[in-house]
């Protein structure tokens, strides 16, 4: 089966898509219920996604276990009689019940099917491209604040939006990492971020090093070892290079996937302090793909570890250097600031 590359969808995305209930009422008015799907439709379905584990999933032992469970479900005849949120919520939990990957999930979404089907086909207007462009310009490609505290020479992040890859998405991180440039501290605050690209993170780990020193960001593992890929922090970055400022990465358990990633690598390069909970354990990247009904899956196609090793952050999350309840992490790391900077004044004295 041929993958379309699709954008991968946040953990976070997923989690919190709304669902439709089909509220009853009994008056005239009254809405027909949702129809069930077909055994035909259901077996379609099936097989699409199996086909796509086995295929795509980087674990061929767990995908093995999940085609057999799907198999056996099938038979008998656990997704009959079903709605199509109903068929997608049987099949999420009946996956997660052999092996729990957060990113394996199946969807009721209409409005998503649609854009996929329309991106398949080509279909997809310049009404859509400027209404998705619009949308990420409100929100600032995920961008929500830069605040510069002179006392004590702090430069304050916050992207509490998706990790984005588009031109526009470059230049609002190069603005915030410019606005910062001078400051001997940079928090970057990634808490409740349910992720986006990996190629963000690159982005702006760059800045932390000087020119000339790219590093080995992250490794991503696929089933077929041949497409592996080395992840590098970018070798020119716009602006002024921060590598001797102390960098604090604020994480919470709702910091998700290519968040996940950034944070991780920064630590394990030595580069930054990550501060607050354990987040997500979402380390795997993947897929949107339509499946029938209105149903999307999102396909896991790629495990994304540190370099030289096969140990990600996949279900277990980032354990932070200094562990303190999410909200708190802000308070605790101009904390550590000041603490410091206190000491080194009292040395001078």
């Amino acid at each position: 089966m041929k993958l379309n590359c699709y954008k991968p969808l946040a953990l976070m995305g997923l989690l919190s898509l709304p669902l439709f209930m089909s509220a009853q009422t009994q008056t005239a008015a009254t809405k027909e219920a949702p129809a069930v799907v077909s055994k035909e439709a259901t077996h379609e379905i099936l097989e699409k996604i199996s086909h796509g584990l086995d295929e795509s999933y980087p674990f061929p032992d767990i995908s093995k276990k999940y085609i057999a469970t799907l198999k056996s479900q099938e038979a008998k005849k656990a997704y009959q009689d079903l709605t199509a949120e109903q068929l997608a919520k049987k099949i999420t939990k009946d996956l997660r019940d052999v092996h729990k990957d957060v990113h394996l999930t199946i969807f009721f979404s209409k409005d998503y099917f649609d854009r996929l089907t329309r991106t398949v086909t080509n279909t997809s207007t310049p009404e859509d491209a400027k209404k998705e462009l619009e949308k990420q310009r409100q929100n600032n490609y995920g961008f929500d604040a830069v605040e510069l505290n002179r006392k004590t020479s702090t430069a304050y992040i916050k992207i509490s939006g998706g990790f984005h890859g588009d031109q526009e998405a470059f230049e609002m991180a190069a603005s915030a990492m410019n606005m910062a440039a001078y400051s001997k501290n940079i928090i970057i605050d990634i808490r409740d971020n349910g992720g986006g690209t990996g190629m963000m993170g690159r982005f702006l780990a760059g800045y932390f090093f000087n020119a000339g020193d790219e590093r080995y960001y992250l490794h991503g593992y696929h089933k077929d070892r041949k497409n592996d890929i080395q992840e590098w922090t970018y070798p020119f970055v716009p602006g002024k290079r921060m590598p001797d400022s102390k960098l604090y990465i604020l994480v919470n358990k709702r910091t998700a996937s290519a968040t996940e990633g950034f944070a991780f690598a920064m630590q394990k390069m030595h580069r930054a302090t990550v501060i607050g909970d354990t987040t997500a354990g979402a380390g795997i990247a993947g897929t949107m793909i339509p499946l029938k009904e209105n149903l999307v899956v999102f396909l896991p196609v790629k495990m994304v570890a540190a370099p030289g090793s096969e140990e990600g952050w996949e279900g277990i999350g980032v354990i932070p250097d200094v562990p303190v309840k999410g909200d708190d992490a802000r308070t605790e790391a101009e904390s550590i600031i000041k603490k410091e900077q206190d000491e080194a004044t009292a040395k001078t004295k």
